[in-house]
């Protein structure tokens, strides 16, 4: 992992300065990679894409704020960029403070993966079709994906498993022949079969 001097990003609000990693080159060794998506690398900070001042609450997209790079050291005394929490972005969401179909899907996705509650090697997913919450976002999700598209095709699956609706996520699966999705591929449709709804972490070992 190769970092530059700290980026500042200004909230277009208040004009709040906030700090945040320059990634300049990473790697995902030593990853941990969960069946949603979701995952966790040393090496590769999981930065915001969107966040929250921490001063006036404002809810902003980073790469569309003022920003700059500050080798001083009182950077360090600045308040770091965070997430937002499932709060922020179903409200993100209703209120659509969003740009394009892209980052409906990044925000659709983060609130689904904050729904998915962590539970040591898997995650619990308490909300599925009884929650209407869970069940309107992952819906939602659903709609605006793509089969045209490996990828989605995987997580549209992975919803479909989440749902309960295993049939659906077989069928899904099916269509996927992408050599480099064959093993999460083939551990999705292992818990599909087994009538498993929990978010799992993939095995590569």
């Amino acid at each position: 992992m190769l970092l530059g001097h700290p980026l500042i990003v200004i909230c277009p609000a208040c004009g709040q300065e906030h700090r945040q990693t320059n990634l300049l080159s990473g790697n995902t060794f030593g990853g941990m990679f969960w069946s949603d998506g979701s995952s966790f690398s040393p090496m590769m900070p999981d930065l915001p894409y969107f966040s929250v001042c921490s001063t006036c609450g404002h809810f902003f997209c980073v790469k569309r704020c003022e920003q700059y790079e500050s080798s001083d050291e009182s950077v360090y005394e600045l308040p770091s960029l965070q997430h937002p929490d499932r709060k922020d972005l179903s409200d993100a969401l209703t209120r659509r403070l969003f740009e394009g179909k892209d980052e409906e899907i990044y925000l659709r996705t983060r609130l689904w993966w904050s729904m998915n509650n962590t539970n040591g090697q898997e995650r619990e997913n308490q909300g599925r079709s009884d929650d209407k919450a869970y069940l309107e976002n992952a819906r939602a999700l659903l709609n605006l994906l793509t089969t045209n598209n490996q990828y989605e095709l995987l997580t549209m699956a992975e919803l479909h498993r989440n749902l309960r609706e295993f049939d659906t996520c077989l069928s899904l699966l099916s269509l996927i022949d992408e050599k480099r999705l064959e093993e999460r591929k083939h551990q999705i449709e292992e818990a599909c079969r087994k009538h498993s709804s929990n978010t799992f972490r993939f095995d590569f070992s």
